[in-house]
């Protein structure tokens, strides 16, 4: 029991209250005996105040003991408040510059790989445009352009500008069932194009509203090719010194190529402009004109290559049957 007692009087920690008075307790022992001790050693060893010094040495110990209760405490606990705020203000400065060190670190490695990667896509979008070739409406309406991709003619990045798009999706909705259908078959080419090569779409920021020009301007900056079937817009692309493309010249480019002196079959199908001539077509879509057969209409013949003739519409192939006649050009001179 006794030792049961002993151990939770040990076990015991005093409270915060106890610990103040205490400490208090400690405080005014401590400055009893320093107020005793100087004024001992600094008034009234030598010079004794009228016989009385003793008294005094009791009157300043008991001030300092005072202090010592009530004041040191409160002091100490002032001075305990500063150095802590002190301590605090002091690390959270430390800590609050390293975190603005770091955070501005962090967001100039950020910044700087943003522009990195900015700088990249640039470069590669530089690249992806300046092998591209840019179509205007009338070939995506035209569609031979896809079979051309198809076969892999044109393995180049296509650009079909947001303007292009717009002006497809204008004719869609038109009322013309003519002009709907083109403008529908428009938007379905640019899909299977999307599908099959590499479509670039800028979206063009401009007050300009001929799409045309808008075409040509973005051309000229980019340094890029032009395929077009418009006519008019040909002519202007050229003159700007833009290089154009035109899917009737590859055509023509890829059509049989019949010398004079050749001969091979054509049906006649219809009777032409001079009164002795027959028309017949190429499976390429070649015309043929064919001398002295005007009585051969729906009948297979066999004819000889008298010459040919490359026009802005293509080819033009005349013969006579087995060799025989000539071309009305030709009587026209002789």
């Amino acid at each position: 029991m006794v030792k049961k007692g002993i151990n939770s009087v040990e076990q015991k920690k005093p409270s915060a209250g106890e610990f103040g008075i205490i400490s208090r307790v400690v405080y005014t022992v401590v400055f009893l005996v320093l107020g005793f001790s100087i004024c001992r050693s600094l008034f009234f060893i030598d010079l004794p105040f009228l016989g009385y010094h003793l008294i005094i040495e009791i009157i300043v110990a008991l001030i300092m003991g005072t202090f010592g209760f009530f004041l040191f405490p409160l002091l100490l606990s002032k001075l305990k408040y500063w150095v802590e705020g002190l301590v605090i203000t002091a690390v959270s400065k430390v800590v609050s510059d390293f975190w603005d060190q770091q955070s501005k670190r962090i967001q100039q490695a950020r910044r700087e790989k943003q522009r990195m990667k900015a700088e990249e896509k640039s470069i590669k979008e530089k690249q992806e445009i300046e092998n591209a070739i840019l179509l205007d409406t009338s070939v995506l309406i035209d569609g031979r352009i896809l079979d051309v991709v198809k076969i892999g003619f044109i393995d180049r990045p296509l650009i079909i500008t947001q303007n292009v798009i717009n002006e497809l999706q204008k004719l869609s909705d038109n009322k013309s069932n003519i002009k709907r259908n083109r403008g529908r078959m428009g938007l379905d080419v640019v899909k299977e194009l999307k599908k099959r090569t590499s479509v670039i779409i800028p979206d063009i920021k401009t007050k300009e509203k001929d799409v045309d020009k808008i075409l040509v301007d973005y051309a000229k900056e980019k340094k890029i090719k032009l395929m077009t079937l418009d006519f008019n817009l040909n002519k202007v692309a050229k003159v700007s010194g833009i290089k154009v493309l035109n899917i009737n010249d590859l055509i023509n480019s890829l059509k049989t190529l019949l010398l004079p002196g050749e001969d091979f079959s054509v049906k006649i199908l219809q009777q032409g402009k001079e009164k002795k001539q027959g028309i017949g077509y190429l499976p390429d879509g070649t015309m043929v004109i064919v001398e002295d057969s005007v009585d051969k209409v729906g009948q297979d013949v066999h004819v000889k290559v008298l010459k040919v003739i490359q026009s802005s519409a293509g080819k033009i192939i005349f013969g006579g049957i087995n060799g025989n006649g000539k071309s009305s050009s030709d009587e026209k001179k002789d």
